[in-house]
């Protein structure tokens, strides 16, 4: 098996990974620093990529090494699991079954996991909750759990939707509980989200759709209502902090996991 290891990480070389794929790549992993991309064959490389190594390694089932290796997820009050692992959640422990891979949100990246611990750090009940930039719908099906009343999920992503609501029908969640839809926030394209105000707003997103939807969060909340925003990098939160303040939200707090950092807030 051919591997070409390229030092960084799919952040930090963001813009260089069309490159790898261009060149032939046949799948993409980031592992210990490293971005390993896998070929069929040595090929001529773009200069950008060239500060990296070709690596003959043996062949493996990677499917196998990859269930074997992943391990439930505690997040607060709920445990997220992959669906052969049902059996490992704790008494307790809420379960929360997705299948990794299929779309952004298997909780095993930490703006998720401090999402899921955030919105458990709340008393949802009765409360109406909106997920924006669902993915695979975890936050919004973690709320249900939580005791919402009724979460929506949005996303712009036509692919995910179903996949969230598939999700969703494998956690016993109804459409009563939790509903998926595609769209977003000020398009007019969701009746649903005008027809009251939610009392929990959440979103994974970057630092900067955060700071150009930080009006329209304002817009679809309760006055005082709680705001949960995850998947900022740490270097981002100076951007994050003043949109929040240009809109008038309060009581602004910071938790930090490595490069990542989750953000509450309360909409004045």
């Amino acid at each position: 098996m051919l591997v070409y290891h390229l030092p960084g990480t799919f952040d930090t070389r963001e813009d260089h990974l069309d490159l790898l794929w261009e060149a032939g790549a046949t799948g993409l992993e980031e592992r210990s620093g490293l971005i390993r991309a896998y070929f069929e064959q040595r090929t001529d490389l773009p200069e950008a990529i060239r500060d990296g190594e070709w690596i003959e390694e043996t062949e493996q089932d990677w499917q196998a090494e990859f269930r074997r290796t992943l391990r439930p997820v505690q997040a607060g009050k709920i445990t997220i699991v992959a669906p052969w692992q049902r059996e490992e959640v704790a008494a307790g422990q809420l379960p929360l079954v997705i299948e990794p891979g299929m779309a952004f949100g298997t909780g095993h990246h930490a703006t998720t996991r401090m999402a899921v611990e955030a919105l458990g750090e709340l008393d949802l009940a009765g409360v109406r909750v909106l997920d924006v930039g669902t993915g695979s719908g975890v936050l919004a099906m973690a709320a249900a759990l939580l005791g919402a009343s009724w979460a929506l999920g949005v996303d712009i992503d036509p692919i995910t939707i179903p996949i969230a609501r598939q999700n969703a029908r494998d956690n016993g969640i109804s459409e009563a509980q939790a509903q998926f839809e595609e769209g977003t926030l000020g398009l007019g394209d969701l009746p649903m989200l005008e027809e009251e105000p939610f009392g929990v707003l959440v979103a994974n997103l970057y630092a900067e759709l955060h700071d150009l939807l930080a009006g329209e969060y304002a817009a679809h909340m309760q006055q005082g209502a709680p705001l949960i925003l995850t998947g900022i990098l740490t270097s981002k939160l100076g951007l994050v902090r003043a949109a929040l303040e240009r809109e008038d939200f309060g009581d602004i707090t910071v938790r930090e996991d490595g490069e990542w950092a989750l953000v509450t807030a309360r909409r004045g």
